[in-house]
């Protein structure tokens, strides 16, 4: 059978059939969409017309549904196989599915995998049931054309999953598809262009990249003589499997170089593989697919375009424990006081720290996250704004977070983040609303010294060298707040911080008048009055929530 198989696709919701038309590849499976309907009317008429292998109907559709639409055909003694789909998984439709006949009963919203398998079962029961009106050359052609497409599904099935059929089963079907079965071992790797996303914007240029490098490490094991199957992986990766003769597994962490320092001198392409352990059965390959995913999770700490294989001592480091590697006091006083090169270096301490401990991408994501509050909360406390789509997909910064892949690439992000966002956000709030150099020196003085009970806006003035009437009036008219009040405020919130980050094995030992000390009241009893007045809660509330 030479021709595509035709179908006639049937729903009333027009996005919902263009959403199906594009979620698989029907020609590499062997279809065409050959017509659409909008309810099963007008499908009916269609299917009197035209001859259709497959009609992929909805169940619930108004005026006749999808059962009463097949139901039709069947008293007219057409037999076309038929895919129902449905939004409510209910008996009675998949029973009244199955008395028609209905080759599979799926619900929305429509799996990818799950409908690419029931068309190529679909397909070969028709292959099957035309077998006698076929001339057998002609059949022939047709599998060998489908046989890749459904080799790299079984080798799919391989890697992913532990398999459920026998191993005769297996084998017997390894065979068909060309992989032998008598190598001296088998061994996964999974693959990764370095930064494919960041350096191409376009689907084609990174599918053409793909192919290249694919070509390239299937040619490259081959030489070898071995046997070698490479498909797209997940998540836009590249797998392969690899049936080799060798008893040394360091040939092929050989080959593997090989093929990187081709893709990066003579390609200036970062790639990334990933190797599991050999294992001598085939039915074993799932857990070398296991190993190599998961090793490749070394890159994020230690950087890509290199080869890496699985041992065992590599387990661990990525599971242990976690404490946050952050003290927010420091980190805050360095944004507050917009120290840059203090904050670098935190950036720098922070970064050696996740690399040290092997952190997992989700675990420096968390970090970064923490990172990027202490700057927005700053710019929040100091009156500035954050931008427009700020923290969402909108926002050109944060949608460069998804594409992170390296602890280097995240360290360059966290230096834009501050130096991009947060000290010009800063610098614009001082110019708008600290335009005296007066009032700018005075808050700077007050910073550092609020925890001096003596403070006052005569020694202020004194050590600035201002007039202490002229400096009361233009720091009221600048801050909106007296020297006074902006002075309680800011003690008041020093305790709020100290109270929040106390640590749970702190609490014992940490008394109220240690805090109210620590920020420039020497009665405890007021303080706790003042605190209460601005925050509604006394302090010893706030420890114990």
């Amino acid at each position: 059978m030479n021709r595509k198989l035709r179908v006639l696709l049937v729903d009333d919701e027009y996005y919902f059939r263009k959403l199906l038309i594009n979620l698989i590849d029907w020609e590499a499976l062997g279809y065409t969409i050959e017509q659409e309907a909008e309810n099963g009317s007008q499908a009916l008429e269609l299917a009197r017309q035209e001859q259709y292998d497959l009609i992929v109907a909805d169940i619930n559709m108004p005026g006749m549904t999808g059962l009463d639409f097949v139901e039709a055909l069947r008293s007219s003694y057409m037999d076309t196989k038929v895919i129902f789909i449905t939004s409510y998984d209910i008996f009675e439709f998949a029973q009244a599915a199955i008395t028609l006949g209905a080759s599979y009963y799926l619900l929305k919203p429509v799996d990818e995998d799950e409908l690419s398998q029931a068309l190529t079962e679909i397909r070969e029961e028709l292959l099957q049931e035309m077998q006698s009106s076929l001339d057998v050359k002609d059949l022939k052609e047709q599998v060998e054309r489908t046989k890749p497409l459904l080799r790299d599904r079984f080798v799919r099935q391989l890697l992913l999953y532990e398999p459920s059929d026998s191993p005769e089963t297996l084998y017997r079907q390894a065979e068909y598809y060309d992989i032998p079965l008598n190598a001296h071992g088998y061994v996964a790797s999974v693959v990764e262009i370095d930064e494919l996303g960041v350096r191409y914007s376009k689907e084609q240029e990174r599918q053409l990249w793909r192919f290249a490098v694919k070509n390239i490490l299937q040619d490259t094991f081959e030489s070898s003589g071995a046997y070698c199957a490479v498909i797209d992986g997940e998540d836009n990766k590249i797998t392969m499997l690899v049936g080799h003769n060798d008893d040394q597994d360091n040939t092929l962490i050989e080959l593997c170089e090989q093929a990187r320092s081709f893709f990066d001198q003579r390609m200036h392409l970062g790639v990334t593989i990933a190797l599991g352990q050999t294992y001598e059965s085939l039915s074993q390959v799932h857990l070398s697919y296991s190993e190599a995913e998961y090793v490749l999770k070394v890159k994020f700490a230690k950087g890509g375009n290199r080869v890496i294989s699985y041992t065992h001592d590599q387990e661990g480091p990525q599971d242990a424990v976690f404490s946050l590697p952050i003290d927010r006091t420091e980190w805050i006083t360095a944004i507050r006081s917009k120290n840059r090169e203090a904050l670098a270096a935190k950036i720098n301490e922070l970064c050696s720290r996740l690399a040290s401990i092997q952190a997992s991408k989700e675990i420096a994501l968390f970090v970064m996250m923490e990172c990027v509050s202490l700057g927005s909360a700053v710019i929040l406390e100091r009156g500035g704004t954050l931008p427009n789509g700020w923290m969402t997909d909108r926002h050109p910064l944060f949608r460069q977070m998804h594409s992170l892949e390296t602890i280097s690439g995240l360290q360059m992000w966290l230096q834009l983040f501050f130096n991009q966002i947060v000290f010009p956000e800063l610098d614009n709030y001082s110019a708008r609303f600290r335009g005296s150099e007066i009032v700018s020196k005075a808050i700077e003085y007050i910073e550092k010294h609020f925890a001096e009970e003596s403070l006052t806006l005569q020694e202020t003035a004194r050590n600035i060298c201002a007039n202490p009437s002229y400096l009361s009036h233009i720091f009221k008219k600048e801050t909106g707040k007296s020297f006074t009040e902006y002075l309680s405020d800011l003690r008041l919130d020093r305790a709020m911080e100290m109270l929040r980050e106390v640590p749970p094995e702190g609490l014992v030992s940490l008394k109220i008048v240690d805090v109210s000390q620590s920020v420039g009241y020497s009665d405890p009893y007021y303080f706790s009055k003042c605190f209460k007045k601005k925050f509604h809660i006394v302090p010893s509330k706030v420890i114990q929530t």
